[in-house]
């Protein structure tokens, strides 16, 4: 019999492989990348995920890393390998997930270099994908519809918000037949503008016609002079207030996701609820700040609460649960109600300074950034800024972000007024203009 078992074994490839895992994970101390390529063998031959699930006692998360950073080729896998082991399965499923992309590759080990988990870093390059890939879907539709598209305006074009046809303010809209129809793309902003507007019968909104030229003093062979341009007519320049403002924004929203996540898979995911629970929702029922007033009686049927709970709480299912899983449902209802008033819009007035009336106070959101910081999750720039009750400068302390703000904090002139940018365009993504009153969320 015991022969018997020998050959069926010499024949099971799949499990030999995780006999491998088995001894030299207790003997010796796989790094996690020998842990990838043992358990990538063990599937490559056979082994289903439950089965490696049971033979190395991992988590359904910890097995899916693992599956995904066994096929980590090229400069991946050698800055995989260079870590030894102080890289866990889950930052090799980010390198895994970005192998293609050398500087996503480096961005990721820099944060892991420095402490970090690597979440935040992967979901904001995530982010500027789904960003890039937007564009370029904008852009091939403009073109196919008759724009020109470039990323600078022409000399003897202007902005549709420096003209008038018949009297009438020039829209994107009502600009779409027109012969000059075309698209700026700067570097925070999208801008429409006619290519030739006197031949198209535009006039400029500030003088009568004919147009003048509100490009600046030029030079005899037609370039503008250093320093002229400011005018109407001419391609903002950017605004370093403003990408304060934009990238704050994104860096908020890519924040949102790892949170969210984290809450889901982690801190709402335990059968017991941590030490620092109670006090946290003691203090949150007896002082009731404004999120919770605002929403904590109808977050139980949110949205937000069955993305952070993944669906697993409900209430007729608790009335069964051990006394010290209850606080977990009462944090689930909290972090819903902050989750919803930090969302959207006008939930990103939540990390600036010069908001004075945001859906969700800064330092009730500082409050709860703490509080979950205190059971284990890693707060990214924005948050930690928020957290400390300081203003955010950028992601990279002392980095281009950091001389946008004032010195006391304030990011003032973010709000300045800007014309419709037409269709496609953020609402935080436009030029400042003279003359309008349109808020930058």
């Amino acid at each position: 019999m015991p022969c018997d078992l020998a050959a069926d074994r010499e024949r099971d490839e799949a499990g030999q492989f995780l006999d491998m895992y088995a001894t030299n994970h207790h003997r010796k101390g796989l790094t996690a990348l020998e842990e990838a390529d043992a358990l990538f063998a063990a599937s490559a031959n056979g082994a289903t995920r439950t089965r490696i699930r049971k033979a190395t006692g991992l988590g359904k998360d910890d097995v899916a890393f693992a599956l995904k950073a066994g096929r980590i080729t090229g400069f991946a896998r050698e800055v995989a390998a260079g870590f030894g082991h102080s890289i866990t399965l889950e930052q090799l499923g980010l390198l895994a997930e970005f192998e293609d992309d050398t500087e996503a590759v480096n961005r990721i080990m820099n944060d892991i270099c420095n402490g970090r988990t690597g979440q935040h870093a992967a979901e904001k390059i995530r982010q500027e994908r789904a960003e890039a890939a937007e564009h370029e879907r904008l852009v091939a539709q403009l073109i196919a519809d008759g724009y020109t598209v470039g990323e600078q305006i022409p000399p003897n074009a202007f902005m549709l918000c420096a003209l008038l046809h018949d009297g009438q303010e020039l829209t994107p809209e009502a600009h779409a037949a027109c012969p000059g129809r075309a698209v700026y793309f700067g570097p925070y902003h999208e801008l429409h503008y006619c290519t030739d507007p006197e031949a198209n019968g535009h006039a400029s909104r500030f003088q009568p016609t004919p147009l003048p030229d509100l490009r600046g003093d030029r030079t005899e062979g037609g370039a503008a002079e250093p320093g002229a341009g400011t005018g109407p007519g001419t391609t903002p320049a950017p605004d370093p207030q403003r990408k304060l403002v934009i990238e704050g924004n994104r860096a908020w929203t890519a924040a949102a996701n790892v949170r969210k996540r984290w809450l889901a898979d982690s801190l709402l995911a335990r059968r017991t609820a941590p030490k620092e629970a109670m006090p946290f929702i003691t203090s949150q029922l007896l002082t009731m700040p404004a999120p919770l007033r605002d929403a904590i009686t109808h977050t139980a049927r949110s949205s937000h609460f069955s993305e952070i709970t993944g669906g697993t709480i409900k209430r007729a299912e608790t009335g069964t649960w051990p006394a010290g899983r209850l606080p977990v449902a009462i944090l689930a209802l909290i972090a819903a109600a902050y989750e919803e008033r930090m969302d959207g819009d006008s939930g990103r007035e939540t990390w600036r300074t010069d908001r004075p009336y945001p859906r969700c106070p800064r330092d009730d959101a500082g409050a709860y950034f703490r509080f979950l910081h205190s059971v284990g999750y890693e707060l990214s720039a924005i948050e930690q800024a928020v957290a400390d009750q300081v203003p955010y400068t950028g992601d990279q302390p002392g980095g281009d972000l950091a001389a946008a703000g004032e010195a006391d904090g304030d990011v003032t002139g973010a709000d300045s007024g800007e014309p419709d940018p037409g269709p496609g365009a953020a609402d935080d993504e436009v030029p400042d203009q003279p003359g309008t009153t349109t808020e930058v969320a």
